[in-house]
């Protein structure tokens, strides 16, 4: 079965020849220092990766090793504006948000929000990014067409950031966009909307250039804790689900495309909803949160929504765990989410910096060897 073939039927909760596998595309990528001492691992001799998102420094994973591990998608990405350096070091986005690397640190952080202290009169004068410049979707067609007509792997599109939840608590800082939620729902509206209408543009953009090439579309909003949702579920159906559902149906009636939600930790609670607004998959599946125990979510969801992650525990199993315990791992949670298609293998977001080589080979070599219908685990 081809790669194609093969993520489609899954998504369609039908089990194809084995489960597809998804390498970098692209909250299923990793960390540049761990990625460095995989190829050296492998022998891959290419040039310095580039880099797919500066904040949390993953990598644009390169074709031997996508082949290497028998990936199934091939990640096209939307083009940002480059991020600007900064005098004083880091660097600051299109956005007007501000980073820094804090010394030691793996990562880049947010340490300067446009909109902190915004009114709803400052909404017209901040300088809104341009999601109609032509540079967004340079060389997009090209490539998509390129993949599709040249190769069998599916086409996995993103690009779109962290769309209605995340992107306003960048641009007025976390604490403070929590807070506008319950005090000033005046405010959160029209930057919401303002949001939206960016969003839908850029969408409309990429779409009518790639939605005939590509299977799915990648979007994001982190709504959980370890614990539980960032905000009520009530005050999530009131304020974003209503926005989020209006996105997604543009993408969905401008591109025959699977829905993909990224949404870190504990979501069980809105699993539903998003069900309901349209969501095809889910990711990254973070089963170390809570109520995110893989055999619970294949019993009361498998048959709604597609797992895409969960394949390994990032946080604790695949940094600390021996070889044999993610091995271990990694069968469990085949065992737990594949059976009736359903699952995308991937471990649970990046792979983080401190993870040897010889871990995310046994991640994957083990999905490859047990991910194969009629299982047998």
């Amino acid at each position: 079965m081809k790669p194609r073939e093969r993520l489609l039927r899954t998504l369609e909760h039908k089990e194809p020849d084995r489960i597809p596998i998804d390498m970098g595309s692209p909250v299923t990528s990793i960390h540049i220092e761990a990625y460095i001492k995989l190829k050296k691992y492998l022998g891959i001799n290419r040039p310095k990766p580039g880099i797919l998102d500066m904040m949390q420094q993953v990598v644009v994973v390169d074709e031997p090793v996508l082949k290497r591990f028998s990936v199934d998608t091939r990640h096209l990405c939307l083009k940002p504006k480059k991020w600007r350096s900064l005098p004083e070091g880091g660097y600051v986005d299109e956005w007007g948000i501000k980073y820094k690397k804090p010394e030691k640190s793996h990562y880049y952080d947010m340490y300067e929000h446009p909109l902190a202290n915004a009114t709803i009169e400052d909404l017209d004068k901040y300088s809104w990014p341009d999601p109609d410049d032509p540079e967004r979707v340079e060389g997009l067609k090209e490539k998509a067409e390129d993949i599709y007509k040249n190769t069998d792997y599916a086409i996995v599109l993103s690009g779109f950031g962290e769309c209605l939840f995340g992107l306003p608590s960048w641009l007025r800082g976390h604490v403070q966009f929590y807070m506008d939620l319950l005090t000033d729902k005046k405010f959160v509206s029209a930057l919401l909307d303002r949001i939206l209408e960016y969003e839908i543009r850029l969408a409309k953009n990429a779409l009518k250039q790639v939605g005939k090439y590509i299977d799915v579309v990648r979007v994001s909003d982190d709504l959980g804790t370890e614990n539980g949702p960032i905000i009520s579920p009530s005050l999530y159906r009131e304020m974003i689900k209503p926005r989020q559902k209006k996105l997604y149906h543009f993408i969905k009636e401008h591109s025959n495309a699977k829905l993909l939600l990224h949404s870190c930790g504990s979501v069980y609670d809105l699993i539903p909803d998003f069900i309901e607004i349209g969501v095809d998959a889910l990711n990254p599946v973070q089963v170390a949160a809570r109520n995110m125990e893989t055999k619970k979510l294949k019993e009361k969801f498998g048959e709604k929504i597609t797992f895409w992650g969960g394949g390994c525990d990032t946080q604790k199993v695949l940094p600390f765990g021996t070889i044999d315990e993610i091995k271990k791992e990694v069968k469990r949670r085949i065992k737990d989410l594949a059976p009736g298609g359903g699952f995308v293998f991937a471990p649970v977001h990046n792979i983080q910096p401190d993870v040897a080589p010889e871990k995310i080979c046994a991640v994957y070599d083990t999905a490859i060897e047990f991910g194969r219908y009629p299982l047998k685990i």
